[in-house]
């Protein structure tokens, strides 16, 4: 039987490919785990710097998988109900906390829970045909996990008509409204998400690029005296790390930045 995820190794890359394409990568119960297990290790692998998400075969995902979710609806046990929504809190947890680098490259369908998992990412490449959707209300459903960090990547009011008033969005207009970084030729978008997680590895410390990350999401929502003061430890923790110290050192003697790349 093939595997939900499909990891593969580009050192420091590491490419996770969601393998359901028959159903559209669809976030059922196991998928989520699958891929939560997944980032889990890669978030234990230093070796691991930049995590690529894609989709097999013709869409990204096409968000929740709706079946489950009329079965589990209609057996009506409260504790399955929570159980498997707090599945996708984890999923998304793991992966908003990863301290690598995060892109999602993103054709076909990006549908509701699947166009939520491509928000969650750091930076989102956009094939031009790709379709960026928040459909959940068009059903009678809610976007109340992703409507928790949306507001991270678009302003307030983007967000609100998102995800009360649904439209699909080609991979133009979703770098227009910044739901995606970047716009790529269709077929191109995992190639050059690869090609600019490289670029990160290589430029980026390590150890810098995951304290931004934990700093950027703990003071996000934060009064701006309680976020400087949380801010102002963070500087003086990184001020001693040993990456900091070298990459000041290296500046100071040769007047350029390392090669954080590891090569």
């Amino acid at each position: 039987m093939a595997p939900l995820v499909i990891e593969s190794e580009k050192p420091p890359i590491l490419i996770l490919t969601l393998n359901e394409p028959a159903r559209a990568n669809p976030l059922s119960a196991a998928m989520a785990g699958a891929l939560t297990g997944a980032l889990e290790r890669a978030a234990s692998n230093p070796a691991v710097r930049a995590v690529v998400l894609t989709g097999a075969g013709r869409h990204f995902s096409a968000g929740a998988d709706l079946a489950a979710l009329e079965q589990i609806a209609a057996g009506g046990d409260p504790a399955e109900n929570l159980a498997d929504s707090q599945r996708l809190e984890r999923l998304f947890a793991t992966l908003l906390d990863l301290p690598a680098v995060t892109i999602a490259a993103v054709h076909g369908a990006a549908i509701a829970g699947g166009c939520g998992l491509a928000t969650a990412c750091d930076f989102v490449v956009a094939e031009r045909s790709a379709r960026f959707a928040y459909t959940e209300v068009m059903i009678g459903f809610i976007p109340a996990l992703v409507s928790t960090f949306l507001t991270r990547r678009v302003a307030g009011q983007t967000a609100r008509r998102l995800l009360l008033d649904p439209e699909r969005l080609g991979g133009e207009r979703a770098v227009e409204l910044g739901l995606a970084d970047e716009l790529a030729e269709d077929g191109q978008a995992l190639e050059r998400a690869v090609q600019w997680a490289a670029s990160i590895a290589q430029k980026a410390s390590p150890s810098a690029i995951a304290e931004t990350k934990r700093l950027l999401n703990a003071v996000t929502g934060l009064g701006w005296r309680e976020a400087l003061a949380m801010a102002a430890e963070a500087n003086a923790r990184q001020r001693l790390d040993p990456e900091c110290r070298r990459g000041v050192r290296t500046f100071l003697e040769t007047k350029r930045t390392p090669d954080w790349s590891g090569k």
